[in-house]
This record gives C-alpha cells, sequence and structure tokens, in this order.
C-alpha cells in the first residue's frame, strides 16, 4: 500500500499510521479498545464489530509529518501534534472516564 501511494503521490507522504497505532499499543488506556482505520484514520471503538461504536478522538495523520485529534466523525478539532505520541496522549485525556474494554455484540456472530 505504501509503495502505490508513493507512485500515485510522491510529492505526499504516507501518512505515519504504523508509529500511530504503536503509540496507541503502548498505552494502557487504548489498549483494550478495538481499533480501526477508516481513510487513513485510525480510530478506537468499545466493541468489535461493525458498525463501530466511537466514544473519543479520532486521530489524522497529516501529510506533515504532524497530526490532527478531532471529535469523533465530527470535524472539530481538538488539537494538533507533533509526535504521535502526543496524540495518543490527547486521544487518551479526551476519552470518557470509566470507559470499559472493546466487547463483542451477540449479532457480531451471525456474520
Amino acid at each position: 500500500m505504501r509503495e502505490r501511494h508513493e507512485i500515485l503521490r510522491p510529492t505526499r507522504p504516507y501518512p505515519g499510521i504504523v508509529p500511530l497505532l504503536e503509540a496507541a499499543f503502548a498505552e494502557p488506556g487504548l489498549r483494550h479498545l478495538f481499533p480501526f482505520t477508516s481513510h487513513h484514520t485510525p480510530c478506537f471503538s468499545s466493541c468489535t464489530g461493525y458498525p463501530y461504536v466511537l466514544r473519543g478522538p479520532c486521530v489524522d495523520p497529516l501529510s506533515d509529518g504532524r497530526f490532527r485529534v478531532r471529535r469523533p466523525r465530527s470535524s472539530i478539532v481538538i488539537g494538533y501534534t507533533e509526535t504521535a505520541k502526543e496524540a495518543v496522549a490527547l486521544v487518551t485525556a479526551n476519552f470518557p472516564a470509566g470507559l470499559e474494554p472493546a466487547g463483542v455484540r451477540a449479532d457480531d456472530f451471525g456474520r
């Protein structure tokens, strides 16, 4: 995917998804949620099946190497960060208190 992106968009660097997911995995508060990406945007769901349930911010890796943290399914920006680790810290700071680990819904078994 990275090679295809670099061929199609040679002047735009590939989004920093991998460093962002590594930083998220290192954060215990996010490790128990279900990570998924949508259009190069990592998000964290409180359930493991589609449609996902977003309870906290999503992170957009930007072409300049920075990260934009925004409300889920919204264009409202919470903040911009220089590193993936800072973006994850901003995400966790904006998650609701007492968020339960990601669970499987009963209807997920029928797929």
